[in-house]
């Protein structure tokens, strides 16, 4: 065979394979086509799917219970029945105690972000251990409830709501929250600030709200003489009886509470109570004169020369000044004194007065010093009896 014989047979082979692998490469292709086809969801399901971070979904349970709070929020704005709102409020407790903390929080601190909120025509009303049985609205139901689940959720969520001055009802309860949930020094001093520009918010000091009142018991619960000086100027306030009223209150109780600081900054503040003399009397009736240092501080603002007659009155029909007005507080609870110990402080009184008496420095006063001698006298021969 010749070299171009050959030649062209090896191009005819070539060209013949060629021909058969294209033939054998398209049969593929479209039994591979066909495979995809009617299989497409195996091979959709065999790669990896991952959420972005940012759009990590929430937990099932945690949507139902955010849907479950929005079908609250719609009914509450519906409606202007307190009974039904009552109910509302009721199921969604029900609801949101048969989740775990984690979803209640979670759904909660969501609901609280979006801004929303209704009116529920209740009153903002305190039970037991400073928690509401009502709440005016449903954003102060949520963040009510958030303290019983989880404090230290509701005390850090507290600092969102006390960075600015929305509603005062949602400053009380956040107040109370962050108090539940923090007690270093630098906490006692975050709540001293807010309470500050609590009590000196002419906004809500002109038209106050149930919550902005009851609020009047964290300076209680805080002590000291910090907050004296807002409180004694609101219970000046003759022209807003209620705030007066919250102040005069929180005031006696911090006489009942701490009665040694309180009586002596009321006596080195002299303009503190100016038109409300008669009210100081109040306050230092209260003092235990069992106590040296009680005693001492009463004895000065008794024998002081500007106290006022009608003052004096005051405090002579009242010491020992036993009386006290016990109420369920957002913090505070109001102790009152056994039989026994009220007997021991009228014994006491009366051993100070029958001294006074025979005090020299206090023979300005003898009339109405006898006139507590007298009384005294009778409450300890009845205890006696008894």
């Amino acid at each position: 065979m010749s070299l171009k014989h050959f030649s062209a047979m090896m191009k005819s082979v070539i060209a013949l394979m060629v021909t058969i692998g294209l033939g054998t490469l398209a049969v593929w292709l479209w039994q591979r086509r066909d495979s995809v086809a009617t299989e497409p969801f195996r091979h959709e399901q065999s790669r990896p799917t991952r959420t972005p971070p940012t759009q990590r979904l929430r937990p099932t349970s945690e949507v139902s219970a955010y849907a479950k709070i929005e079908v609250v929020q719609a009914a509450l704005a519906t409606t202007a029945a307190s009974n039904a709102a009552r109910e509302q409020l009721d199921e969604l407790r029900r609801y949101l105690s048969t989740l775990t903390a984690e979803t209640v929080v979670g759904a909660i601190r969501q609901f609280l972000d979006s801004k929303q909120d209704a009116p529920s025509g209740l009153g903002f009303t305190i039970g037991r251990e400073g928690f509401l049985t009502t709440a005016p609205s449903l954003r102060v139901f949520l963040l009510d409830y958030l303290a019983r689940v989880d404090r230290q959720a509701a005390g850090r969520y507290a600092e969102i709501i006390l960075s600015s001055m929305d509603s005062p009802d949602e400053w009380a309860i956040s107040l109370r929250n962050y108090a539940m949930a923090n007690s270093t020094p630098d906490a006692r001093a975050f709540l001293e600030q807010k309470m500050q520009e609590l009590l000196r918010h002419e906004p809500w000091q002109n038209n106050p709200s149930t919550g902005y009142l009851e609020a009047f018991d964290v300076a209680v619960h805080l002590g000291g003489t910090h907050l004296m000086p807002p409180l004694t100027q609101l219970v000046r306030q003759h022209d807003n009886p209620a705030v007066a009223h919250a102040a005069y209150l929180a005031l006696d109780r911090l006489t009942i509470s701490s009665p040694a600081a309180t009586l002596e900054h009321l006596l080195n503040a002299t303009d503190a109570m100016q038109g409300r003399e008669q009210t100081r009397a109040n306050y230092f009736a209260r003092a235990n004169v069992a106590d040296p240092e009680q005693r001492h501080v009463l004895e000065n603002y008794l024998l002081a020369p500007d106290r006022s007659a009608a003052e004096l009155e005051t405090f002579a029909g009242l010491f020992p000044n036993a009386n006290y007005m016990v109420s369920p507080n957002l913090l505070t609870q109001t102790r009152t004194p056994e039989r026994a110990a009220l007997v021991a402080l009228d014994a006491e009184a009366l051993r100070t007065v029958q001294a006074w008496l025979e005090d020299s420095r206090f023979s300005n006063l003898r009339p109405r010093l006898e006139r507590i001698r007298l009384r005294l006298e009778e409450f300890v021969r009845q205890a006696s009896v008894k």
